[in-house]
């Protein structure tokens, strides 16, 4: 394979193009180049801008959410933008399809450089009228889904030195009893942030959590999408706190 001649090189262009046999495999050699954003929860608001501003620097986009007509849709705006991306259909709560999804996205854009997390369950519902298992299933989504993304990742971005970046929310801090499920999941996103902060860093991987704490707006000039994308990107970018709060 192409993609093992070339691991471990300090990779240019040029030094991929000259490896390739034939002009079948300048796409592979292409897609080795590229640097891949996955965003598991793709959504229309902060996933759009988020994957516009990453595409704009040069990022290919791969996107997993459970509506396969809404992620073609999401394909077809970022092609207008002039960004390439992909998608692969997946419910971040149940981790075989999660896991399958990621190997989808891996095998049509190659190694992922940056994770961006942005699933969770938005259930409106009063904390005293939760069940159980309905919040068990609540911190798949929210929470277990982050850690399998990160964990079928690992390698990817160990190799790249890249970057895992959540969508936290100022229910983590200030929780709310009407959004019971919301704030328990972003409690344990920010939890699971601040470990992974710690816990990858030898392995070269910066974590980070952008705790976002109003509503998110186009017309807000501190919670529109393209203002909190900027954000994402100067996290990734700093490689430095693990939480900024917005």
């Amino acid at each position: 394979m192409l993609s093992d001649q070339l691991k471990g090189n300090a990779i240019d262009l040029f030094f991929c193009y000259d490896k390739i046999n034939d002009f079948s495999q300048l796409n592979e050699c292409v897609k080795i180049m590229a640097k891949v954003l996955l965003i598991i929860g793709a959504g229309p608001g902060l996933s759009m801008a988020a994957a516009k501003k990453f595409g704009r620097e040069g990022f290919t986009v791969g996107m997993i959410s459970r509506s396969e007509q809404k992620l073609k849709s999401y394909v077809k705006q970022l092609s207008a933008a002039g960004v390439k991306s992909d998608y692969a259909a997946a419910d971040a709560g149940d981790t075989t399809s999660l896991k399958s999804a990621i190997k989808t996205i891996r095998e049509k854009l190659g190694l992922v450089d940056v994770l961006l997390y942005n699933a969770v369950d938005a259930r409106l519902k009063h904390i005293m009228d939760e069940s159980a298992e309905d919040l068990t299933n609540g911190f798949q989504i929210s929470v277990a889904g982050a850690l399998t993304a990160v964990q079928q990742l690992h390698a990817d971005l160990k190799q790249n030195k890249g970057a895992v970046l959540f969508t936290g929310g100022g229910t983590a801090l200030y929780p709310v009893p009407e959004m019971g499920t919301i704030s328990l999941g972003k409690a344990g996103l920010r939890s699971l942030a601040h470990q992974l902060h710690k816990a990858l860093k030898e392995d070269g991987i910066y974590a980070g959590t952008l705790t976002i704490t109003g509503m998110i707006d186009p017309a807000s000039d501190k919670h529109s999408p393209d203002i909190l994308a900027e954000k994402f990107y100067g996290l990734y970018k700093k490689r430095a706190e693990a939480e900024m709060k917005q």
